[in-house]
């Protein structure tokens, strides 16, 4: 017991310090420290990113997140809501949005800017748990770049233990986390900006503890996981579960799993994942924690088990008709070492049952050129560069990089001066990456190329004006 205790206060301790950090942050800039876009962001600028936000992470996936329902029939919980980003855009889908947040400033300043929308809520919580709500209280359950900045493993999984906690049965919670396991990232002091990693292996225990279902698992090791897991409906169709289980899964489609209408699998890079549609599975029993998928003499496990996405209907709806909708889909990265060509693929149901075996073609990756989108000053997002001064730094925003871009394999190319950059990040609010740099000493003024390097890879130059 005094064991228990003293951990319920360093936990405590934790929070005091998340808390307080937060608070000063939204005294200091809420708008950038909750989108690091640029400091002192108009409210159109923060309003948009909320936006865009709410399109990408859940209109895109509606139908899952709210199981078929009526989107304004449901309440829904957002998790770290800060000044009501997300929570403002929540509440025009939903029939009811809770926000809460460690920091009271926060919650503070969302009061004010949300005030008159009639259908939000919003609270200041301790940190730790959601103890102010009672359990079974929400029909979904969302938190996005909020568990990135918790830097203790124990305080995400009270949060996620509470999350599940106040979630109606057949509910959906959506989380993002980093799943960082690099030796480098674990030798760097974690504060409450740079949080804690939640790598894929806890996920999966966690999910496999509460007896929940694992739908998906996107972004395991980098420092943007989301999951997706569902509380079970209370009652299961045990006779069903039963007449399911007789039956073989058997693989009716295979491709690409960003494009259904590519066939050939990659076996390394971004695109080194493939779907497969599967027949035979009940879509209230299996999960990514039991299926796997047999590639060659190698296993790799589902990062999606669930109901087939807009884009892969969209594309086989002449192809399957009404048999699509007794489909599942079955997403899983290519192993690492899969040899190219063609090569045997089948799905492995933990109870021991598995598919028909299909024959798949594994190509080798084509490397994704990146492209410049912007280029713009650091002091006020201007479009001129400056060769002194404040607006000399700039920064370029990027797509086409992946998540091993850094500073020490990306490299600008201004005029003829080859530069190294301060900085490289991703900004997910964009879905690109920032290049952040200082123009080279002695740099002529004049309508310039830029373009940059990453690895050989040098993308199309953009002209940039830069004056004295």
């Amino acid at each position: 017991m005094d064991d228990l205790n003293e951990k319920k206060e360093d936990l405590q301790e934790i929070a005091h310090v998340m808390k307080r950090d937060w608070d000063d942050r939204a005294h200091h800039d809420a708008r950038w420290f909750i989108n690091t876009f640029r400091f002192q962001q108009t409210e159109e600028e923060f309003d948009r990113s909320g936006i865009i936000d709410v399109e990408r992470l859940v209109l895109a996936n509606l139908s899952l997140l709210t199981q078929n329902r009526d989107p304004k029939s449901l309440r829904v919980l957002d998790i770290g809501c800060g000044i009501g980003r997300m929570t403002k855009h929540l509440a025009k889908v939903f029939g009811e949005v809770v926000g809460v947040d460690v920091s009271g400033e926060m919650i503070r300043q969302a009061r004010e800017r949300l005030a008159g929308i009639d259908n939000v809520e919003l609270y200041e919580t301790n940190g730790v748990d959601l103890s102010i709500f009672p359990d079974e209280s929400f029909d979904l359950v969302l938190s996005a770049y909020v568990f990135q900045h918790v830097p203790s493993v124990d305080i995400i999984t009270s949060n996620l233990c509470e999350a599940w906690r106040v979630l109606r049965r057949g509910g959906i919670f959506k989380f993002q986390t980093i799943s960082l396991t690099t030796l480098d990232f674990e030798e760097v002091q974690k504060d409450t900006w740079i949080g804690a990693s939640f790598p894929e292996s806890r996920i999966r225990s966690c999910v496999r503890e509460c007896d929940a279902q694992l739908i998906a698992i996107y972004g395991a090791g980098t420092r943007y996981c989301w999951t997706t897991v569902r509380r079970r409906p209370e009652q299961i169709d045990n006779i069903q579960v039963e007449l399911q289980s007789e039956i073989r899964p058997e693989i009716r489609f295979c491709s690409r799993a960003d494009a259904p209408e590519i066939r050939k699998i990659p076996v390394s890079g971004d695109q080194a994942a493939m779907a497969i549609l599967v027949s035979g599975l009940n879509s209230m029993q299996h999960d990514c924690n039991s299926i796997l998928i047999e590639i060659g003499d190698q296993l790799s496990r589902a990062h999606y088990v669930g109901p087939i996405n807009y884009r892969f209907e969209a594309a086989l709806k002449s192809e399957f008709g009404e048999l699509l909708k007794t489909l599942t889909q079955i997403e899983a990265s290519v192993p690492i070492g899969t040899q190219m060509g063609s090569g045997p693929v089948r799905v492995i149901i933990e109870d021991g049952a598995r598919s028909n075996l299909v024959n798949v073609e594994f190509e080798a990756v084509h490397p994704v050129i990146p492209r410049i989108s912007a280029i713009m000053n650091a002091h006020d997002d201007g479009a001129v560069l400056f060769t002194r001064g404040e607006r000399s730094k700039f920064k370029i925003l990027v797509e086409g990089l992946n998540d091993a871009a850094d500073t020490g394999n990306i490299r600008i190319q201004v005029g003829e001066r080859i530069i190294k950059p301060r900085r490289v990040i991703f900004v997910p609010n964009h879905g690109l990456h920032e290049i952040d740099a200082q123009l080279p000493d002695n740099i002529n003024p004049g309508a310039t190329e830029i373009s940059i390097y990453f690895g050989n890879l040098q993308s199309p130059a953009m002209v940039a004006e830069i004056r004295s």
